[in-house]
């Protein structure tokens, strides 16, 4: 299968987003609530984890229609009346206009109850920080984190010189911070993508597990420790672990194609062809390998001309893939098939 061309597409992987997710998978569908008045509360935090009170909330319905409510003292806010369906909520900080959350999404087709909780944390936005910033609000993990500088400044050298590709300096930096902050689960899950690289998916594995006793709704985390599984042939936690975190971060096509071959590995198929095809529509580019996976869905449903076809649109987007030969092979083979079958016909 060559799974190292998965590899060449990890840096593609994003950080994080929040709450719940769109229906894609089968397998990830969850029982829906009777339609009917829907009461959509939550709390909201401020970037030290402290409840946010007298902040303006905003929530946004997908008929489109918005209300707004001030939180409490203690950050809380309650909304009633709302119809169901799909809504966006977030919060903005009258007093310190710097201070915002992205949207946090939910659905109330995907709750057991008319009450649909969405959390939303202030963040400050890092005009310092050279690092590129996060889609999505910032966890409750993070919020309650006291990160000395000392360890933050390693973790910033550790994230630069990983882009400069010196990764034997950028293992020391993490390790730094790590030592200085043992908390650091950022820090953890990007020795562990380091450690990942270089092929040591044992070491890799057990930062990955470490970032998520200390968080785990941390994406990257899951969608790691999902990745060495996959390597290690270790497919139904695999699947496990990146089912959860498409469901905190449904828009990754990392995640769908991931979890994809998870399913193909396990002879899943139908699962396994819904999330490649979601993860093309998401990525075309960075999903590209989806196309040689798909042909084997195709392949296993007696449809050679499609998994042909399928093998046809990956060697034209990567013509000088590493197993391009093989795949050339593979797409005269079930072109050959296909034709025989109609001549059957």
């Amino acid at each position: 299968m060559a799974n190292s061309q998965f590899l060449k597409s990890w840096r593609g992987a994003a950080g994080l987003t929040v709450l719940l997710a769109l229906s894609i998978c089968p397998a990830l569908i969850a029982t829906a609530v009777g339609q009917g008045n829907i009461t959509v509360f939550g709390r909201v935090s401020l970037p030290d984890g402290k409840p946010a009170s007298r902040v303006m909330v905003k929530l946004e319905m997908s008929s489109g229609l918005k209300r707004e409510i001030m939180t409490d003292d203690y950050g809380r806010y309650e909304i009633r009346g709302v119809s169901a369906g799909r809504y966006q909520v977030s919060a903005t900080n009258p007093d310190v206009p710097e201070q915002y959350s992205e949207r946090a999404e939910s659905d109330s087709t995907r709750a057991f109850s008319n009450r649909v909780q969405i959390d939303v944390y202030l963040r400050l936005p890092l005009h310092s920080d050279k690092r590129e910033a996060k889609p999505g609000t910032v966890s409750v993990a993070e919020a309650a984190q006291n990160i000395p500088k000392a360890a933050r400044k390693a973790y910033d050298q550790g994230v630069k010189l990983q882009k400069e590709n010196q990764s034997d300096k950028a293992l020391a930096a993490f390790n730094q911070a790590v030592e200085l902050y043992p908390e650091y689960f950022q820090a953890l899950t990007e020795r562990a993508n380091l450690l990942m690289g270089g092929g040591k998916l044992t070491e890799a594995a057990a930062d990955f597990e470490l970032a998520l006793r200390l968080n785990d709704k941390y994406v990257p985390a899951l969608r790691g420790l999902g990745y060495c599984q996959i390597q290690q042939k270790q497919f139904e936690p695999a699947v496990s672990n990146l089912e959860r975190a498409f469901v905190i971060e449904p828009k990754v096509p990392l995640t769908l194609l991931l979890l994809g071959y998870a399913n193909l590995s396990l002879s899943r198929y139908e699962p396994a062809k819904q999330c490649l095809e979601e993860a093309l529509k998401l990525g075309p580019e960075s999903s590209a390998r989806a196309h040689v996976y798909l042909a084997e869905v195709f392949a296993h449903e007696q449809k050679f001309k499609e998994a042909a076809d399928s093998i046809r649109r990956y060697l034209t987007l990567k013509p000088d893939a590493a197993d391009a030969a093989d795949l050339r092979k593979m797409e005269s083979d079930w072109r050959a098939r296909a034709k025989g079958a109609k001549n059957q016909n």
